[in-house]
């Protein structure tokens, strides 16, 4: 199968605001905080009477604010009109088969969707899901496992979702983030650090109030971290009407995480009306004081782009700089989401699967580079498919576009989605995602990019878990839901290899409903930079 995989590189339109905008952020700690050891709970959890857990619709990611207001004096003439440049069209060639590929968890008929996520450390991988959480080794076997509220419970959170984990290559220690208690005054921000590269021992966990006026709730966290910072976004929506309120930056001290004597949840808290999804960098930069984030933003009288905002400072007074600058394309504008819910085909049916909307997944800092994926609804205007879009981004001084590409199939018959993005020491990037067609059942992909491939391109699709079986399952709802996201990191054992966690549709048992499935797959980068650095030798970066 070959697939559009990229396209030409595009000049840059790119630009610092005529007045940067600075949030002042308060101070916080946590409400609850507990002490955990997660195999000796998994191992409480087993010994309990198996009881019938109940069936979970997670809501879909709830809408931004629309079109971002765009500050006086911002104009789409004043941006430069640089001339699209035309390469040379470039056979595309295969991307490397998995060297190794197996299942993360399976679906347990309790929750839609799996709301996918997982991370590797240097001998573990975990998977965190909207019902499960599991730690594994290297080669699937698992080690540990129990559902998301118990892993929670502790500190007094039942109704779990939206959890994200990572594992902190600069300090050896694992992330795990989750919303609790949506469309609820007793909504709550959940974080989790292990206290041990080994994720099966002990963890501090905390819960933060996520609005002490109980007027909003908290949704969809994105996370990211460097050296001195672990930082969370959530969107915050009115409990009374859903409405949009504002977006919310927890900047948490990450010295106090981790200080397993005396762990607390000490945090500056920036709040924005001028921002959606607002995820923050991955920093590979072991040395950088400065904490990246992108968002995605359009307005009718500009091109689309995505905005880059900052946090700086010493860590307790840090700021907060909002809409720094902005980075787009003229001439390939997108559609932040479908014309309908149920959007995707599949394979031997007429139901359709949920694609949600173009919203940032994730961000990587890496080589003085920023890099992001998300999905792009195509084309604008008369939208007939999904694909996946990926950016690289210089910030500084003027954030400005090295390049940008698309994983699409222009002839409509396969659509991507859910992406997520990692780049390794060498420069190669992968991209993990989620594949649907009328001729295949939903399943788990990748495309590669090795550092010297043409600008703008990736490798050939490939499929490394095909979908089993058609799927549709709304718990008597009427969205068939997919996603919401999905995770690929390079491997912290070498800093080459990749590892990406996505979901499938897998063969259901009989009992009347369908079942997803995710899937782990390990790829190793053929290329001669990633092959230098596997064997320890300099390589030009």
């Amino acid at each position: 199968m070959r697939l559009k995989s990229g396209f030409a590189l595009l000049l840059l339109c790119g630009l610092t605001l005529p007045a940067t905008a600075q949030v002042r952020g308060a101070r916080g700690t946590h409400m609850r905080s507990a002490v955990i050891n997660f195999r000796e709970l998994a191992r409480q959890q087993a010994q309990r009477p198996a009881g019938v857990r109940g069936k979970k619709v997670d809501h879909p990611p709830m809408p931004g604010p629309g079109k971002f207001r765009v500050p006086a004096g911002v104009r789409g003439t004043d941006f430069p009109r640089a001339a699209t440049v035309a390469a040379a069209p470039v056979p595309l060639v295969a991307s490397p088969n998995p060297a190794v590929n197996f299942l993360a968890l399976p679906d347990s008929n309790t929750s839609i969707p799996p709301d996918t996520h997982g991370a590797v450390g240097p001998n573990h991988l975990m998977v965190v899901l909207n019902t499960d959480v599991a730690v594994q080794d290297r080669t699937g076997a698992y080690l540990s496992a129990m559902p998301l509220e118990s892993f929670w419970n502790s500190v007094g959170s039942p109704d779990t979702f939206d959890p994200k984990v990572l594992y902190d290559h600069l300090s050896g220690r694992w992330m795990f983030t989750a919303m609790a208690n949506s469309r609820s005054a007793n909504s709550a921000v959940l974080m989790g650090v292990s206290q041990t590269n080994d994720p099966t021992g002990a963890w501090n966990l905390f819960s933060i109030d996520a609005d002490a006026t109980d007027v909003n709730w908290a949704d969809y966290p994105s996370m990211g971290y460097n050296k001195d910072w672990i930082v969370v976004n959530v969107n915050m929506f009115a409990v009374s009407n859903n409405a949009f309120a504002d977006t919310k930056l927890y900047v948490f001290k990450k010295a106090d995480l981790y200080n397993n004597a005396a762990p607390a949840a000490t945090h500056t808290l920036f709040t924005t009306a001028n921002g959606f999804t607002l995820v923050p960098a991955i920093t590979y930069d072991a040395a950088l004081a400065t904490m990246y984030l992108i968002d995605e933003g359009w307005s009718d009288n500009i091109t689309d782009f995505v905005r880059i905002a900052t946090i700086t400072g010493t860590v307790g007074t840090e700021v907060f700089t909002e809409m720094g600058g902005f980075v787009g394309v003229n001439g390939t504008r997108w559609a932040g989401g479908p014309p309908i819910d149920n959007w995707a085909p599949q394979q031997n049916t007429a139901n359709k699967i949920m694609n949600n909307d173009s919203r940032i997944q994730n961000v990587v800092y890496r080589n003085d580079r920023l890099w992001t994926a998300h999905s792009v609804f195509l084309p604008l205007g008369g939208v007939t498919r999904t694909g996946v879009q990926w950016w690289e981004i210089d910030p500084t001084p003027t954030p400005s576009l090295v390049q940008r590409g698309r994983i699409e199939d222009a002839t409509n018959a396969f659509f991507f989605a859910y992406p997520s993005i990692a780049v390794n020491s060498a420069g190669d990037a992968l991209i993990g995602f989620s594949s649907f067609s009328a001729t295949q059942f939903a399943s788990a992909s990748y495309a590669f990019r090795a550092a010297a491939d043409a600008a703008g391109t990736t490798r050939d699709v490939l499929t490394f878990k095909a979908g089993e079986a058609t799927y549709f399952k709304t718990f008597s709802g009427s969205r068939n839901r997919w996603g919401d996201y999905s995770n690929t990191v390079v491997d912290p054992a070498n800093d080459t290899d990749f590892w990406t966690i996505q979901e499938y549709a897998a063969t259901p048992p009989g009992d009347g409903f369908d079942r997803w499935g995710t899937w782990w797959a390990k790829v190793v980068p053929s290329g001669a930079a990633a092959t230098k650095k596997r064997e320890g030798q300099t390589t030009s970066e």
